[in-house]
């Protein structure tokens, strides 16, 4: 059982579960690792158990992150998704385990950090304040304290794993060995065979298409359908803000008076020599010598903005120098002193030192504090309220109308009742419930049954009373109705099979070394442009076969192999080629980008650190009763 856990570890497919794991952990949360249920018990690590609930949420959100990035279910199904979510959890909860066995922990200050990089929790002015807070975490459907206590694990865990990899050293003549090895690339010559030549010559009789349709029943069979009438619970619909009485909406006002609140801003902008804190007496008289050299360009009528373009490093500031709207505590104190100090219009007199360095201040605007009045915000407050309102209404007007939906009632006049609206799909199969109207593929199998849907659906944001109108069988197309594509698709294969035969000939009476212009014009031979590695040798299709053997000869070689390739434009048949000369990579190109391929490098030293260190704790563990069944069962 171990062994199956510890031989995933290093696949793809958990490299990527694994990073998406993580985006659904901060953003939705899969419930306390220390809940116990020992009658619903997933997996048991040292101990402490992994419970059923935990396990389904963490697989139904990472299903669904994986199919709306393209993955069909059959794909999730051939790579066992549920038994590498269990893994995944396994290996997760062992890294906790260890880094509180350390005694590592996060301070609120970590906690409120991370949260701040939430763009769900930060108001319209990008800040995170109490009533945004409350209004993602109701968004998300979780409590203050289940969602601080997950976002506490997850930090920990990546603490634990930096802390791990954190010693961690590159060797550079790796990182170069590496960029060579990568941007290296081959200009191909090439004979190309069409298939289309041979296409003529293509005869197909009926005893070949009959056994073609027999052997291929898959590919002409209709999938089982259902038709749909399906009503969405929207809370914007549920409570209509004109039924909101005015003494709450005053009331909400008040409590909540900081969120109509504009706090005192400057838009200010900034020329920045950097300067390191602990610089050396000497740097810094050099960063002052370079801020007087501007003053005295800004004396002599040069604008502003002119010289932060032409003295300010990439990512210091926007164009001109910009820093947009800075509201009281958001920069550091030296700075917003002295740009709130300042008139508007004004270059500060002296350079402004900080922990960044040195800055020369131009204040474009002053904002004052404005608190916008109740009738200015009544209409969005309202609003606001009503969609609170409506989320609390959602189950218990789901419930009345999956009765009506269940007694047969009419599902029209029951939507209407509550300003809702019931709406009929198109005749679709379980592939398309889930694409076009993202289900979960549960929930599709659940409408194709046949059996009433007595409980409301998740499609995606969306929560959904659905009735099963009709449902069509599944079923085979008639011969009749496919046997004229059936011979065109035999005729082309064969043409296809001519050329590559044709193409196998040729690459016979070709021997190694370079080749001539006349040979090349004799045998109507063409280049490529340079190919780069794992890159598409134009003007074919990507062909992942040539890209890796055009790699691994040598210049003036003929690669082996005859490959069947499709040209850009749709042309098919067969390819030969020969590595014409090879194009080293540039050592200008390894200075631009030397520092990414480092930083690569010492990336990927510190994944497989990590992993070594999980394979360890692994070995370590006591992990039983391991319920891998279960897991299949959401793969079937």
């Amino acid at each position: 059982m171990l062994d199956a856990i510890r031989s995933n570890t290093q696949s793809f497919l958990v490299k990527l579960a694994f990073g998406v794991i993580i985006l659904v952990f901060v953003f939705w949360g899969i419930g306390s690792f220390t809940e116990t249920d020992s009658s619903r018990v997933m997996a048991q690590v040292n101990g402490e158990a992994i419970l059923e609930p935990q396990f389904y949420k963490r697989y139904q959100r990472i299903e669904q992150q994986l199919m709306s990035q393209g993955t069909s279910h059959q794909q999730l199904k051939a790579q066992h998704l549920g038994r590498l979510v269990l893994q995944n959890m396994i290996a997760r909860l062992l890294v906790l385990q260890e880094a509180k066995r350390l005694g590592l922990s996060i301070s609120p200050l970590e906690l409120r950090r991370a949260i701040e990089q939430n763009p769900l929790f930060l108001n319209d002015k990008g800040q995170l304040d109490k009533a945004s807070y409350e209004r993602g975490l109701n968004a998300l459907r979780i409590s203050t304290v289940d969602f601080e206590q997950q976002m506490r694990e997850e930090l920990l865990y990546d603490k634990m794993l930096e802390l791990v990899s954190s010693t961690v050293w590159v060797d550079p003549a790796l990182a170069h060995r590496r960029f060579q090895f990568m941007f290296e690339k081959r200009i191909l010559d090439y004979i190309f065979v069409p298939a289309d030549d041979f296409l003529n010559q293509a005869v197909v009789n009926e005893d070949e298409v009959k056994k073609f349709y027999d052997e291929h029943t898959v590919n002409f069979t209709i999938p089982k359908k259902a038709q749909i009438t399906s009503i969405c619970l929207s809370p914007d619909k549920l409570v209509d803000p004109k039924t909101i009485s005015l003494e709450a909406a005053q009331k909400w006002y008040a409590a909540n008076l900081t969120k109509y609140t504009q706090k005192e801003a400057v838009r200010a902008a900034h020329i920045l020599v950097p300067l390191n804190e602990n610089a050396t007496d000497e740097e810094r008289s050099k960063a002052l010598s370079k801020i007087r050299e501007i003053q005295t360009e800004l004396s002599k009528g040069k604008s502003f903005a002119e010289l932060a373009d032409a003295y300010n490093q990439p990512n210091a500031a926007g164009p001109g120098g910009d820093l947009g709207w800075i509201e009281r505590g958001v920069t550091v104190p030296p700075f917003e002193e002295a740009a709130f100090s300042q008139d508007a219009g004004v270059v500060s007199k002296d350079p402004v030192s900080t922990q960044f360095g040195l800055h020369l201040i131009l204040v474009h605007e002053k904002r004052p504090e404005k608190v916008s009045s109740f009738d200015e915000v009544k209409e969005e407050l309202l609003k606001s309220m009503a969609k609170e309102e409506g989320r609390d209404k959602v189950s218990e007007v789901g419930e009345n109308l999956l009765e009506e939906t269940l007694l047969g009632k009419d599902l029209d006049a029951a939507a209407a009742r509550y300003g809702l609206k019931a709406e009929k799909s198109a005749l679709l199969s379980a592939d398309e419930f889930v694409q076009k109207m993202h289900f979960t593929p549960a929930d599709a199998a659940l409408i194709l049954s046949g059996t009433p849907v007595d409980t409301l659906l998740q499609a995606g944001d969306d929560v959904l009373v659905v009735r099963v109108d009709s449902i069509e069988k599944e079923s085979l197309k008639p011969f009749e109705t496919v046997k004229a594509e059936i011979e065109k698709t035999l005729r082309e294969q064969k043409a296809q099979e001519a050329a590559m035969t044709k193409a196998s000939e040729l690459r016979k009476e070709l021997k190694n070394g370079p080749v001539s212009q006349e040979e090349k014009a004799q045998r109507h031979m063409e280049s490529t442009k340079a190919v780069e590695r794992s890159g598409p040798v134009e003007p074919f299709v990507e062909n992942q076969d040539l890209s890796r053997a055009c790699f691994d000869a040598k210049a003036g070689e003929w690669l082996a192999q005859v490959f069947a390739l499709k040209k850009i434009d749709g042309t098919r048949g067969a390819g030969i080629f020969h590595v014409q000369a090879i194009q080293q990579a540039s050592e200008e190109d390894w200075e631009r980008i030397q520092s990414i391929m480092e930083n690569g490098a010492a990336r990927e030293a510190g994944d497989s650190i990590r992993s070594l260190f999980i394979e360890q704790l692994l070995k370590r563990a006591k992990i039983t009763d391991v319920h891998f069944e279960k897991a299949d069962r959401l793969d079937g």
